[in-house]
């Protein structure tokens, strides 16, 4: 999964699939098979090419779980809550 996060550095909003879906809501997975485990990261990006990962988990179902998309679009609200469009804190 550490490679696929720097490629996701590299490319951007560029990267697409396999690698890479958008879900909705400004929310996309970062898609990785490690051995038998199917592998998510969700993230969405913030002023210019920043990056901010929202969570991780190990996919069981065909789709992503609707509790794990409602927690990366609160824990995505609470962040621009927090910085809005000034990302100079960060």
């Amino acid at each position: 999964m550490t490679g696929l996060i720097g490629i996701l550095g590299e490319k951007g909003n560029e990267l697409r699939m396999p690698y890479s879906e958008y879900l909705g809501d400004g929310i996309f997975e970062l898609r990785c098979i490690q051995g038998s485990d199917i592998t998510r990261v969700l993230y969405f990006f913030y002023v210019g090419r920043t990056i901010i990962l929202t969570g991780g988990f190990v996919k069981k179902q065909q789709k992503t779980p609707k509790s794990e998309l409602r927690l990366a679009k609160l824990r995505m609200k609470d962040f621009l809550k927090r910085y809005g469009d000034n990302n100079e804190d960060i």
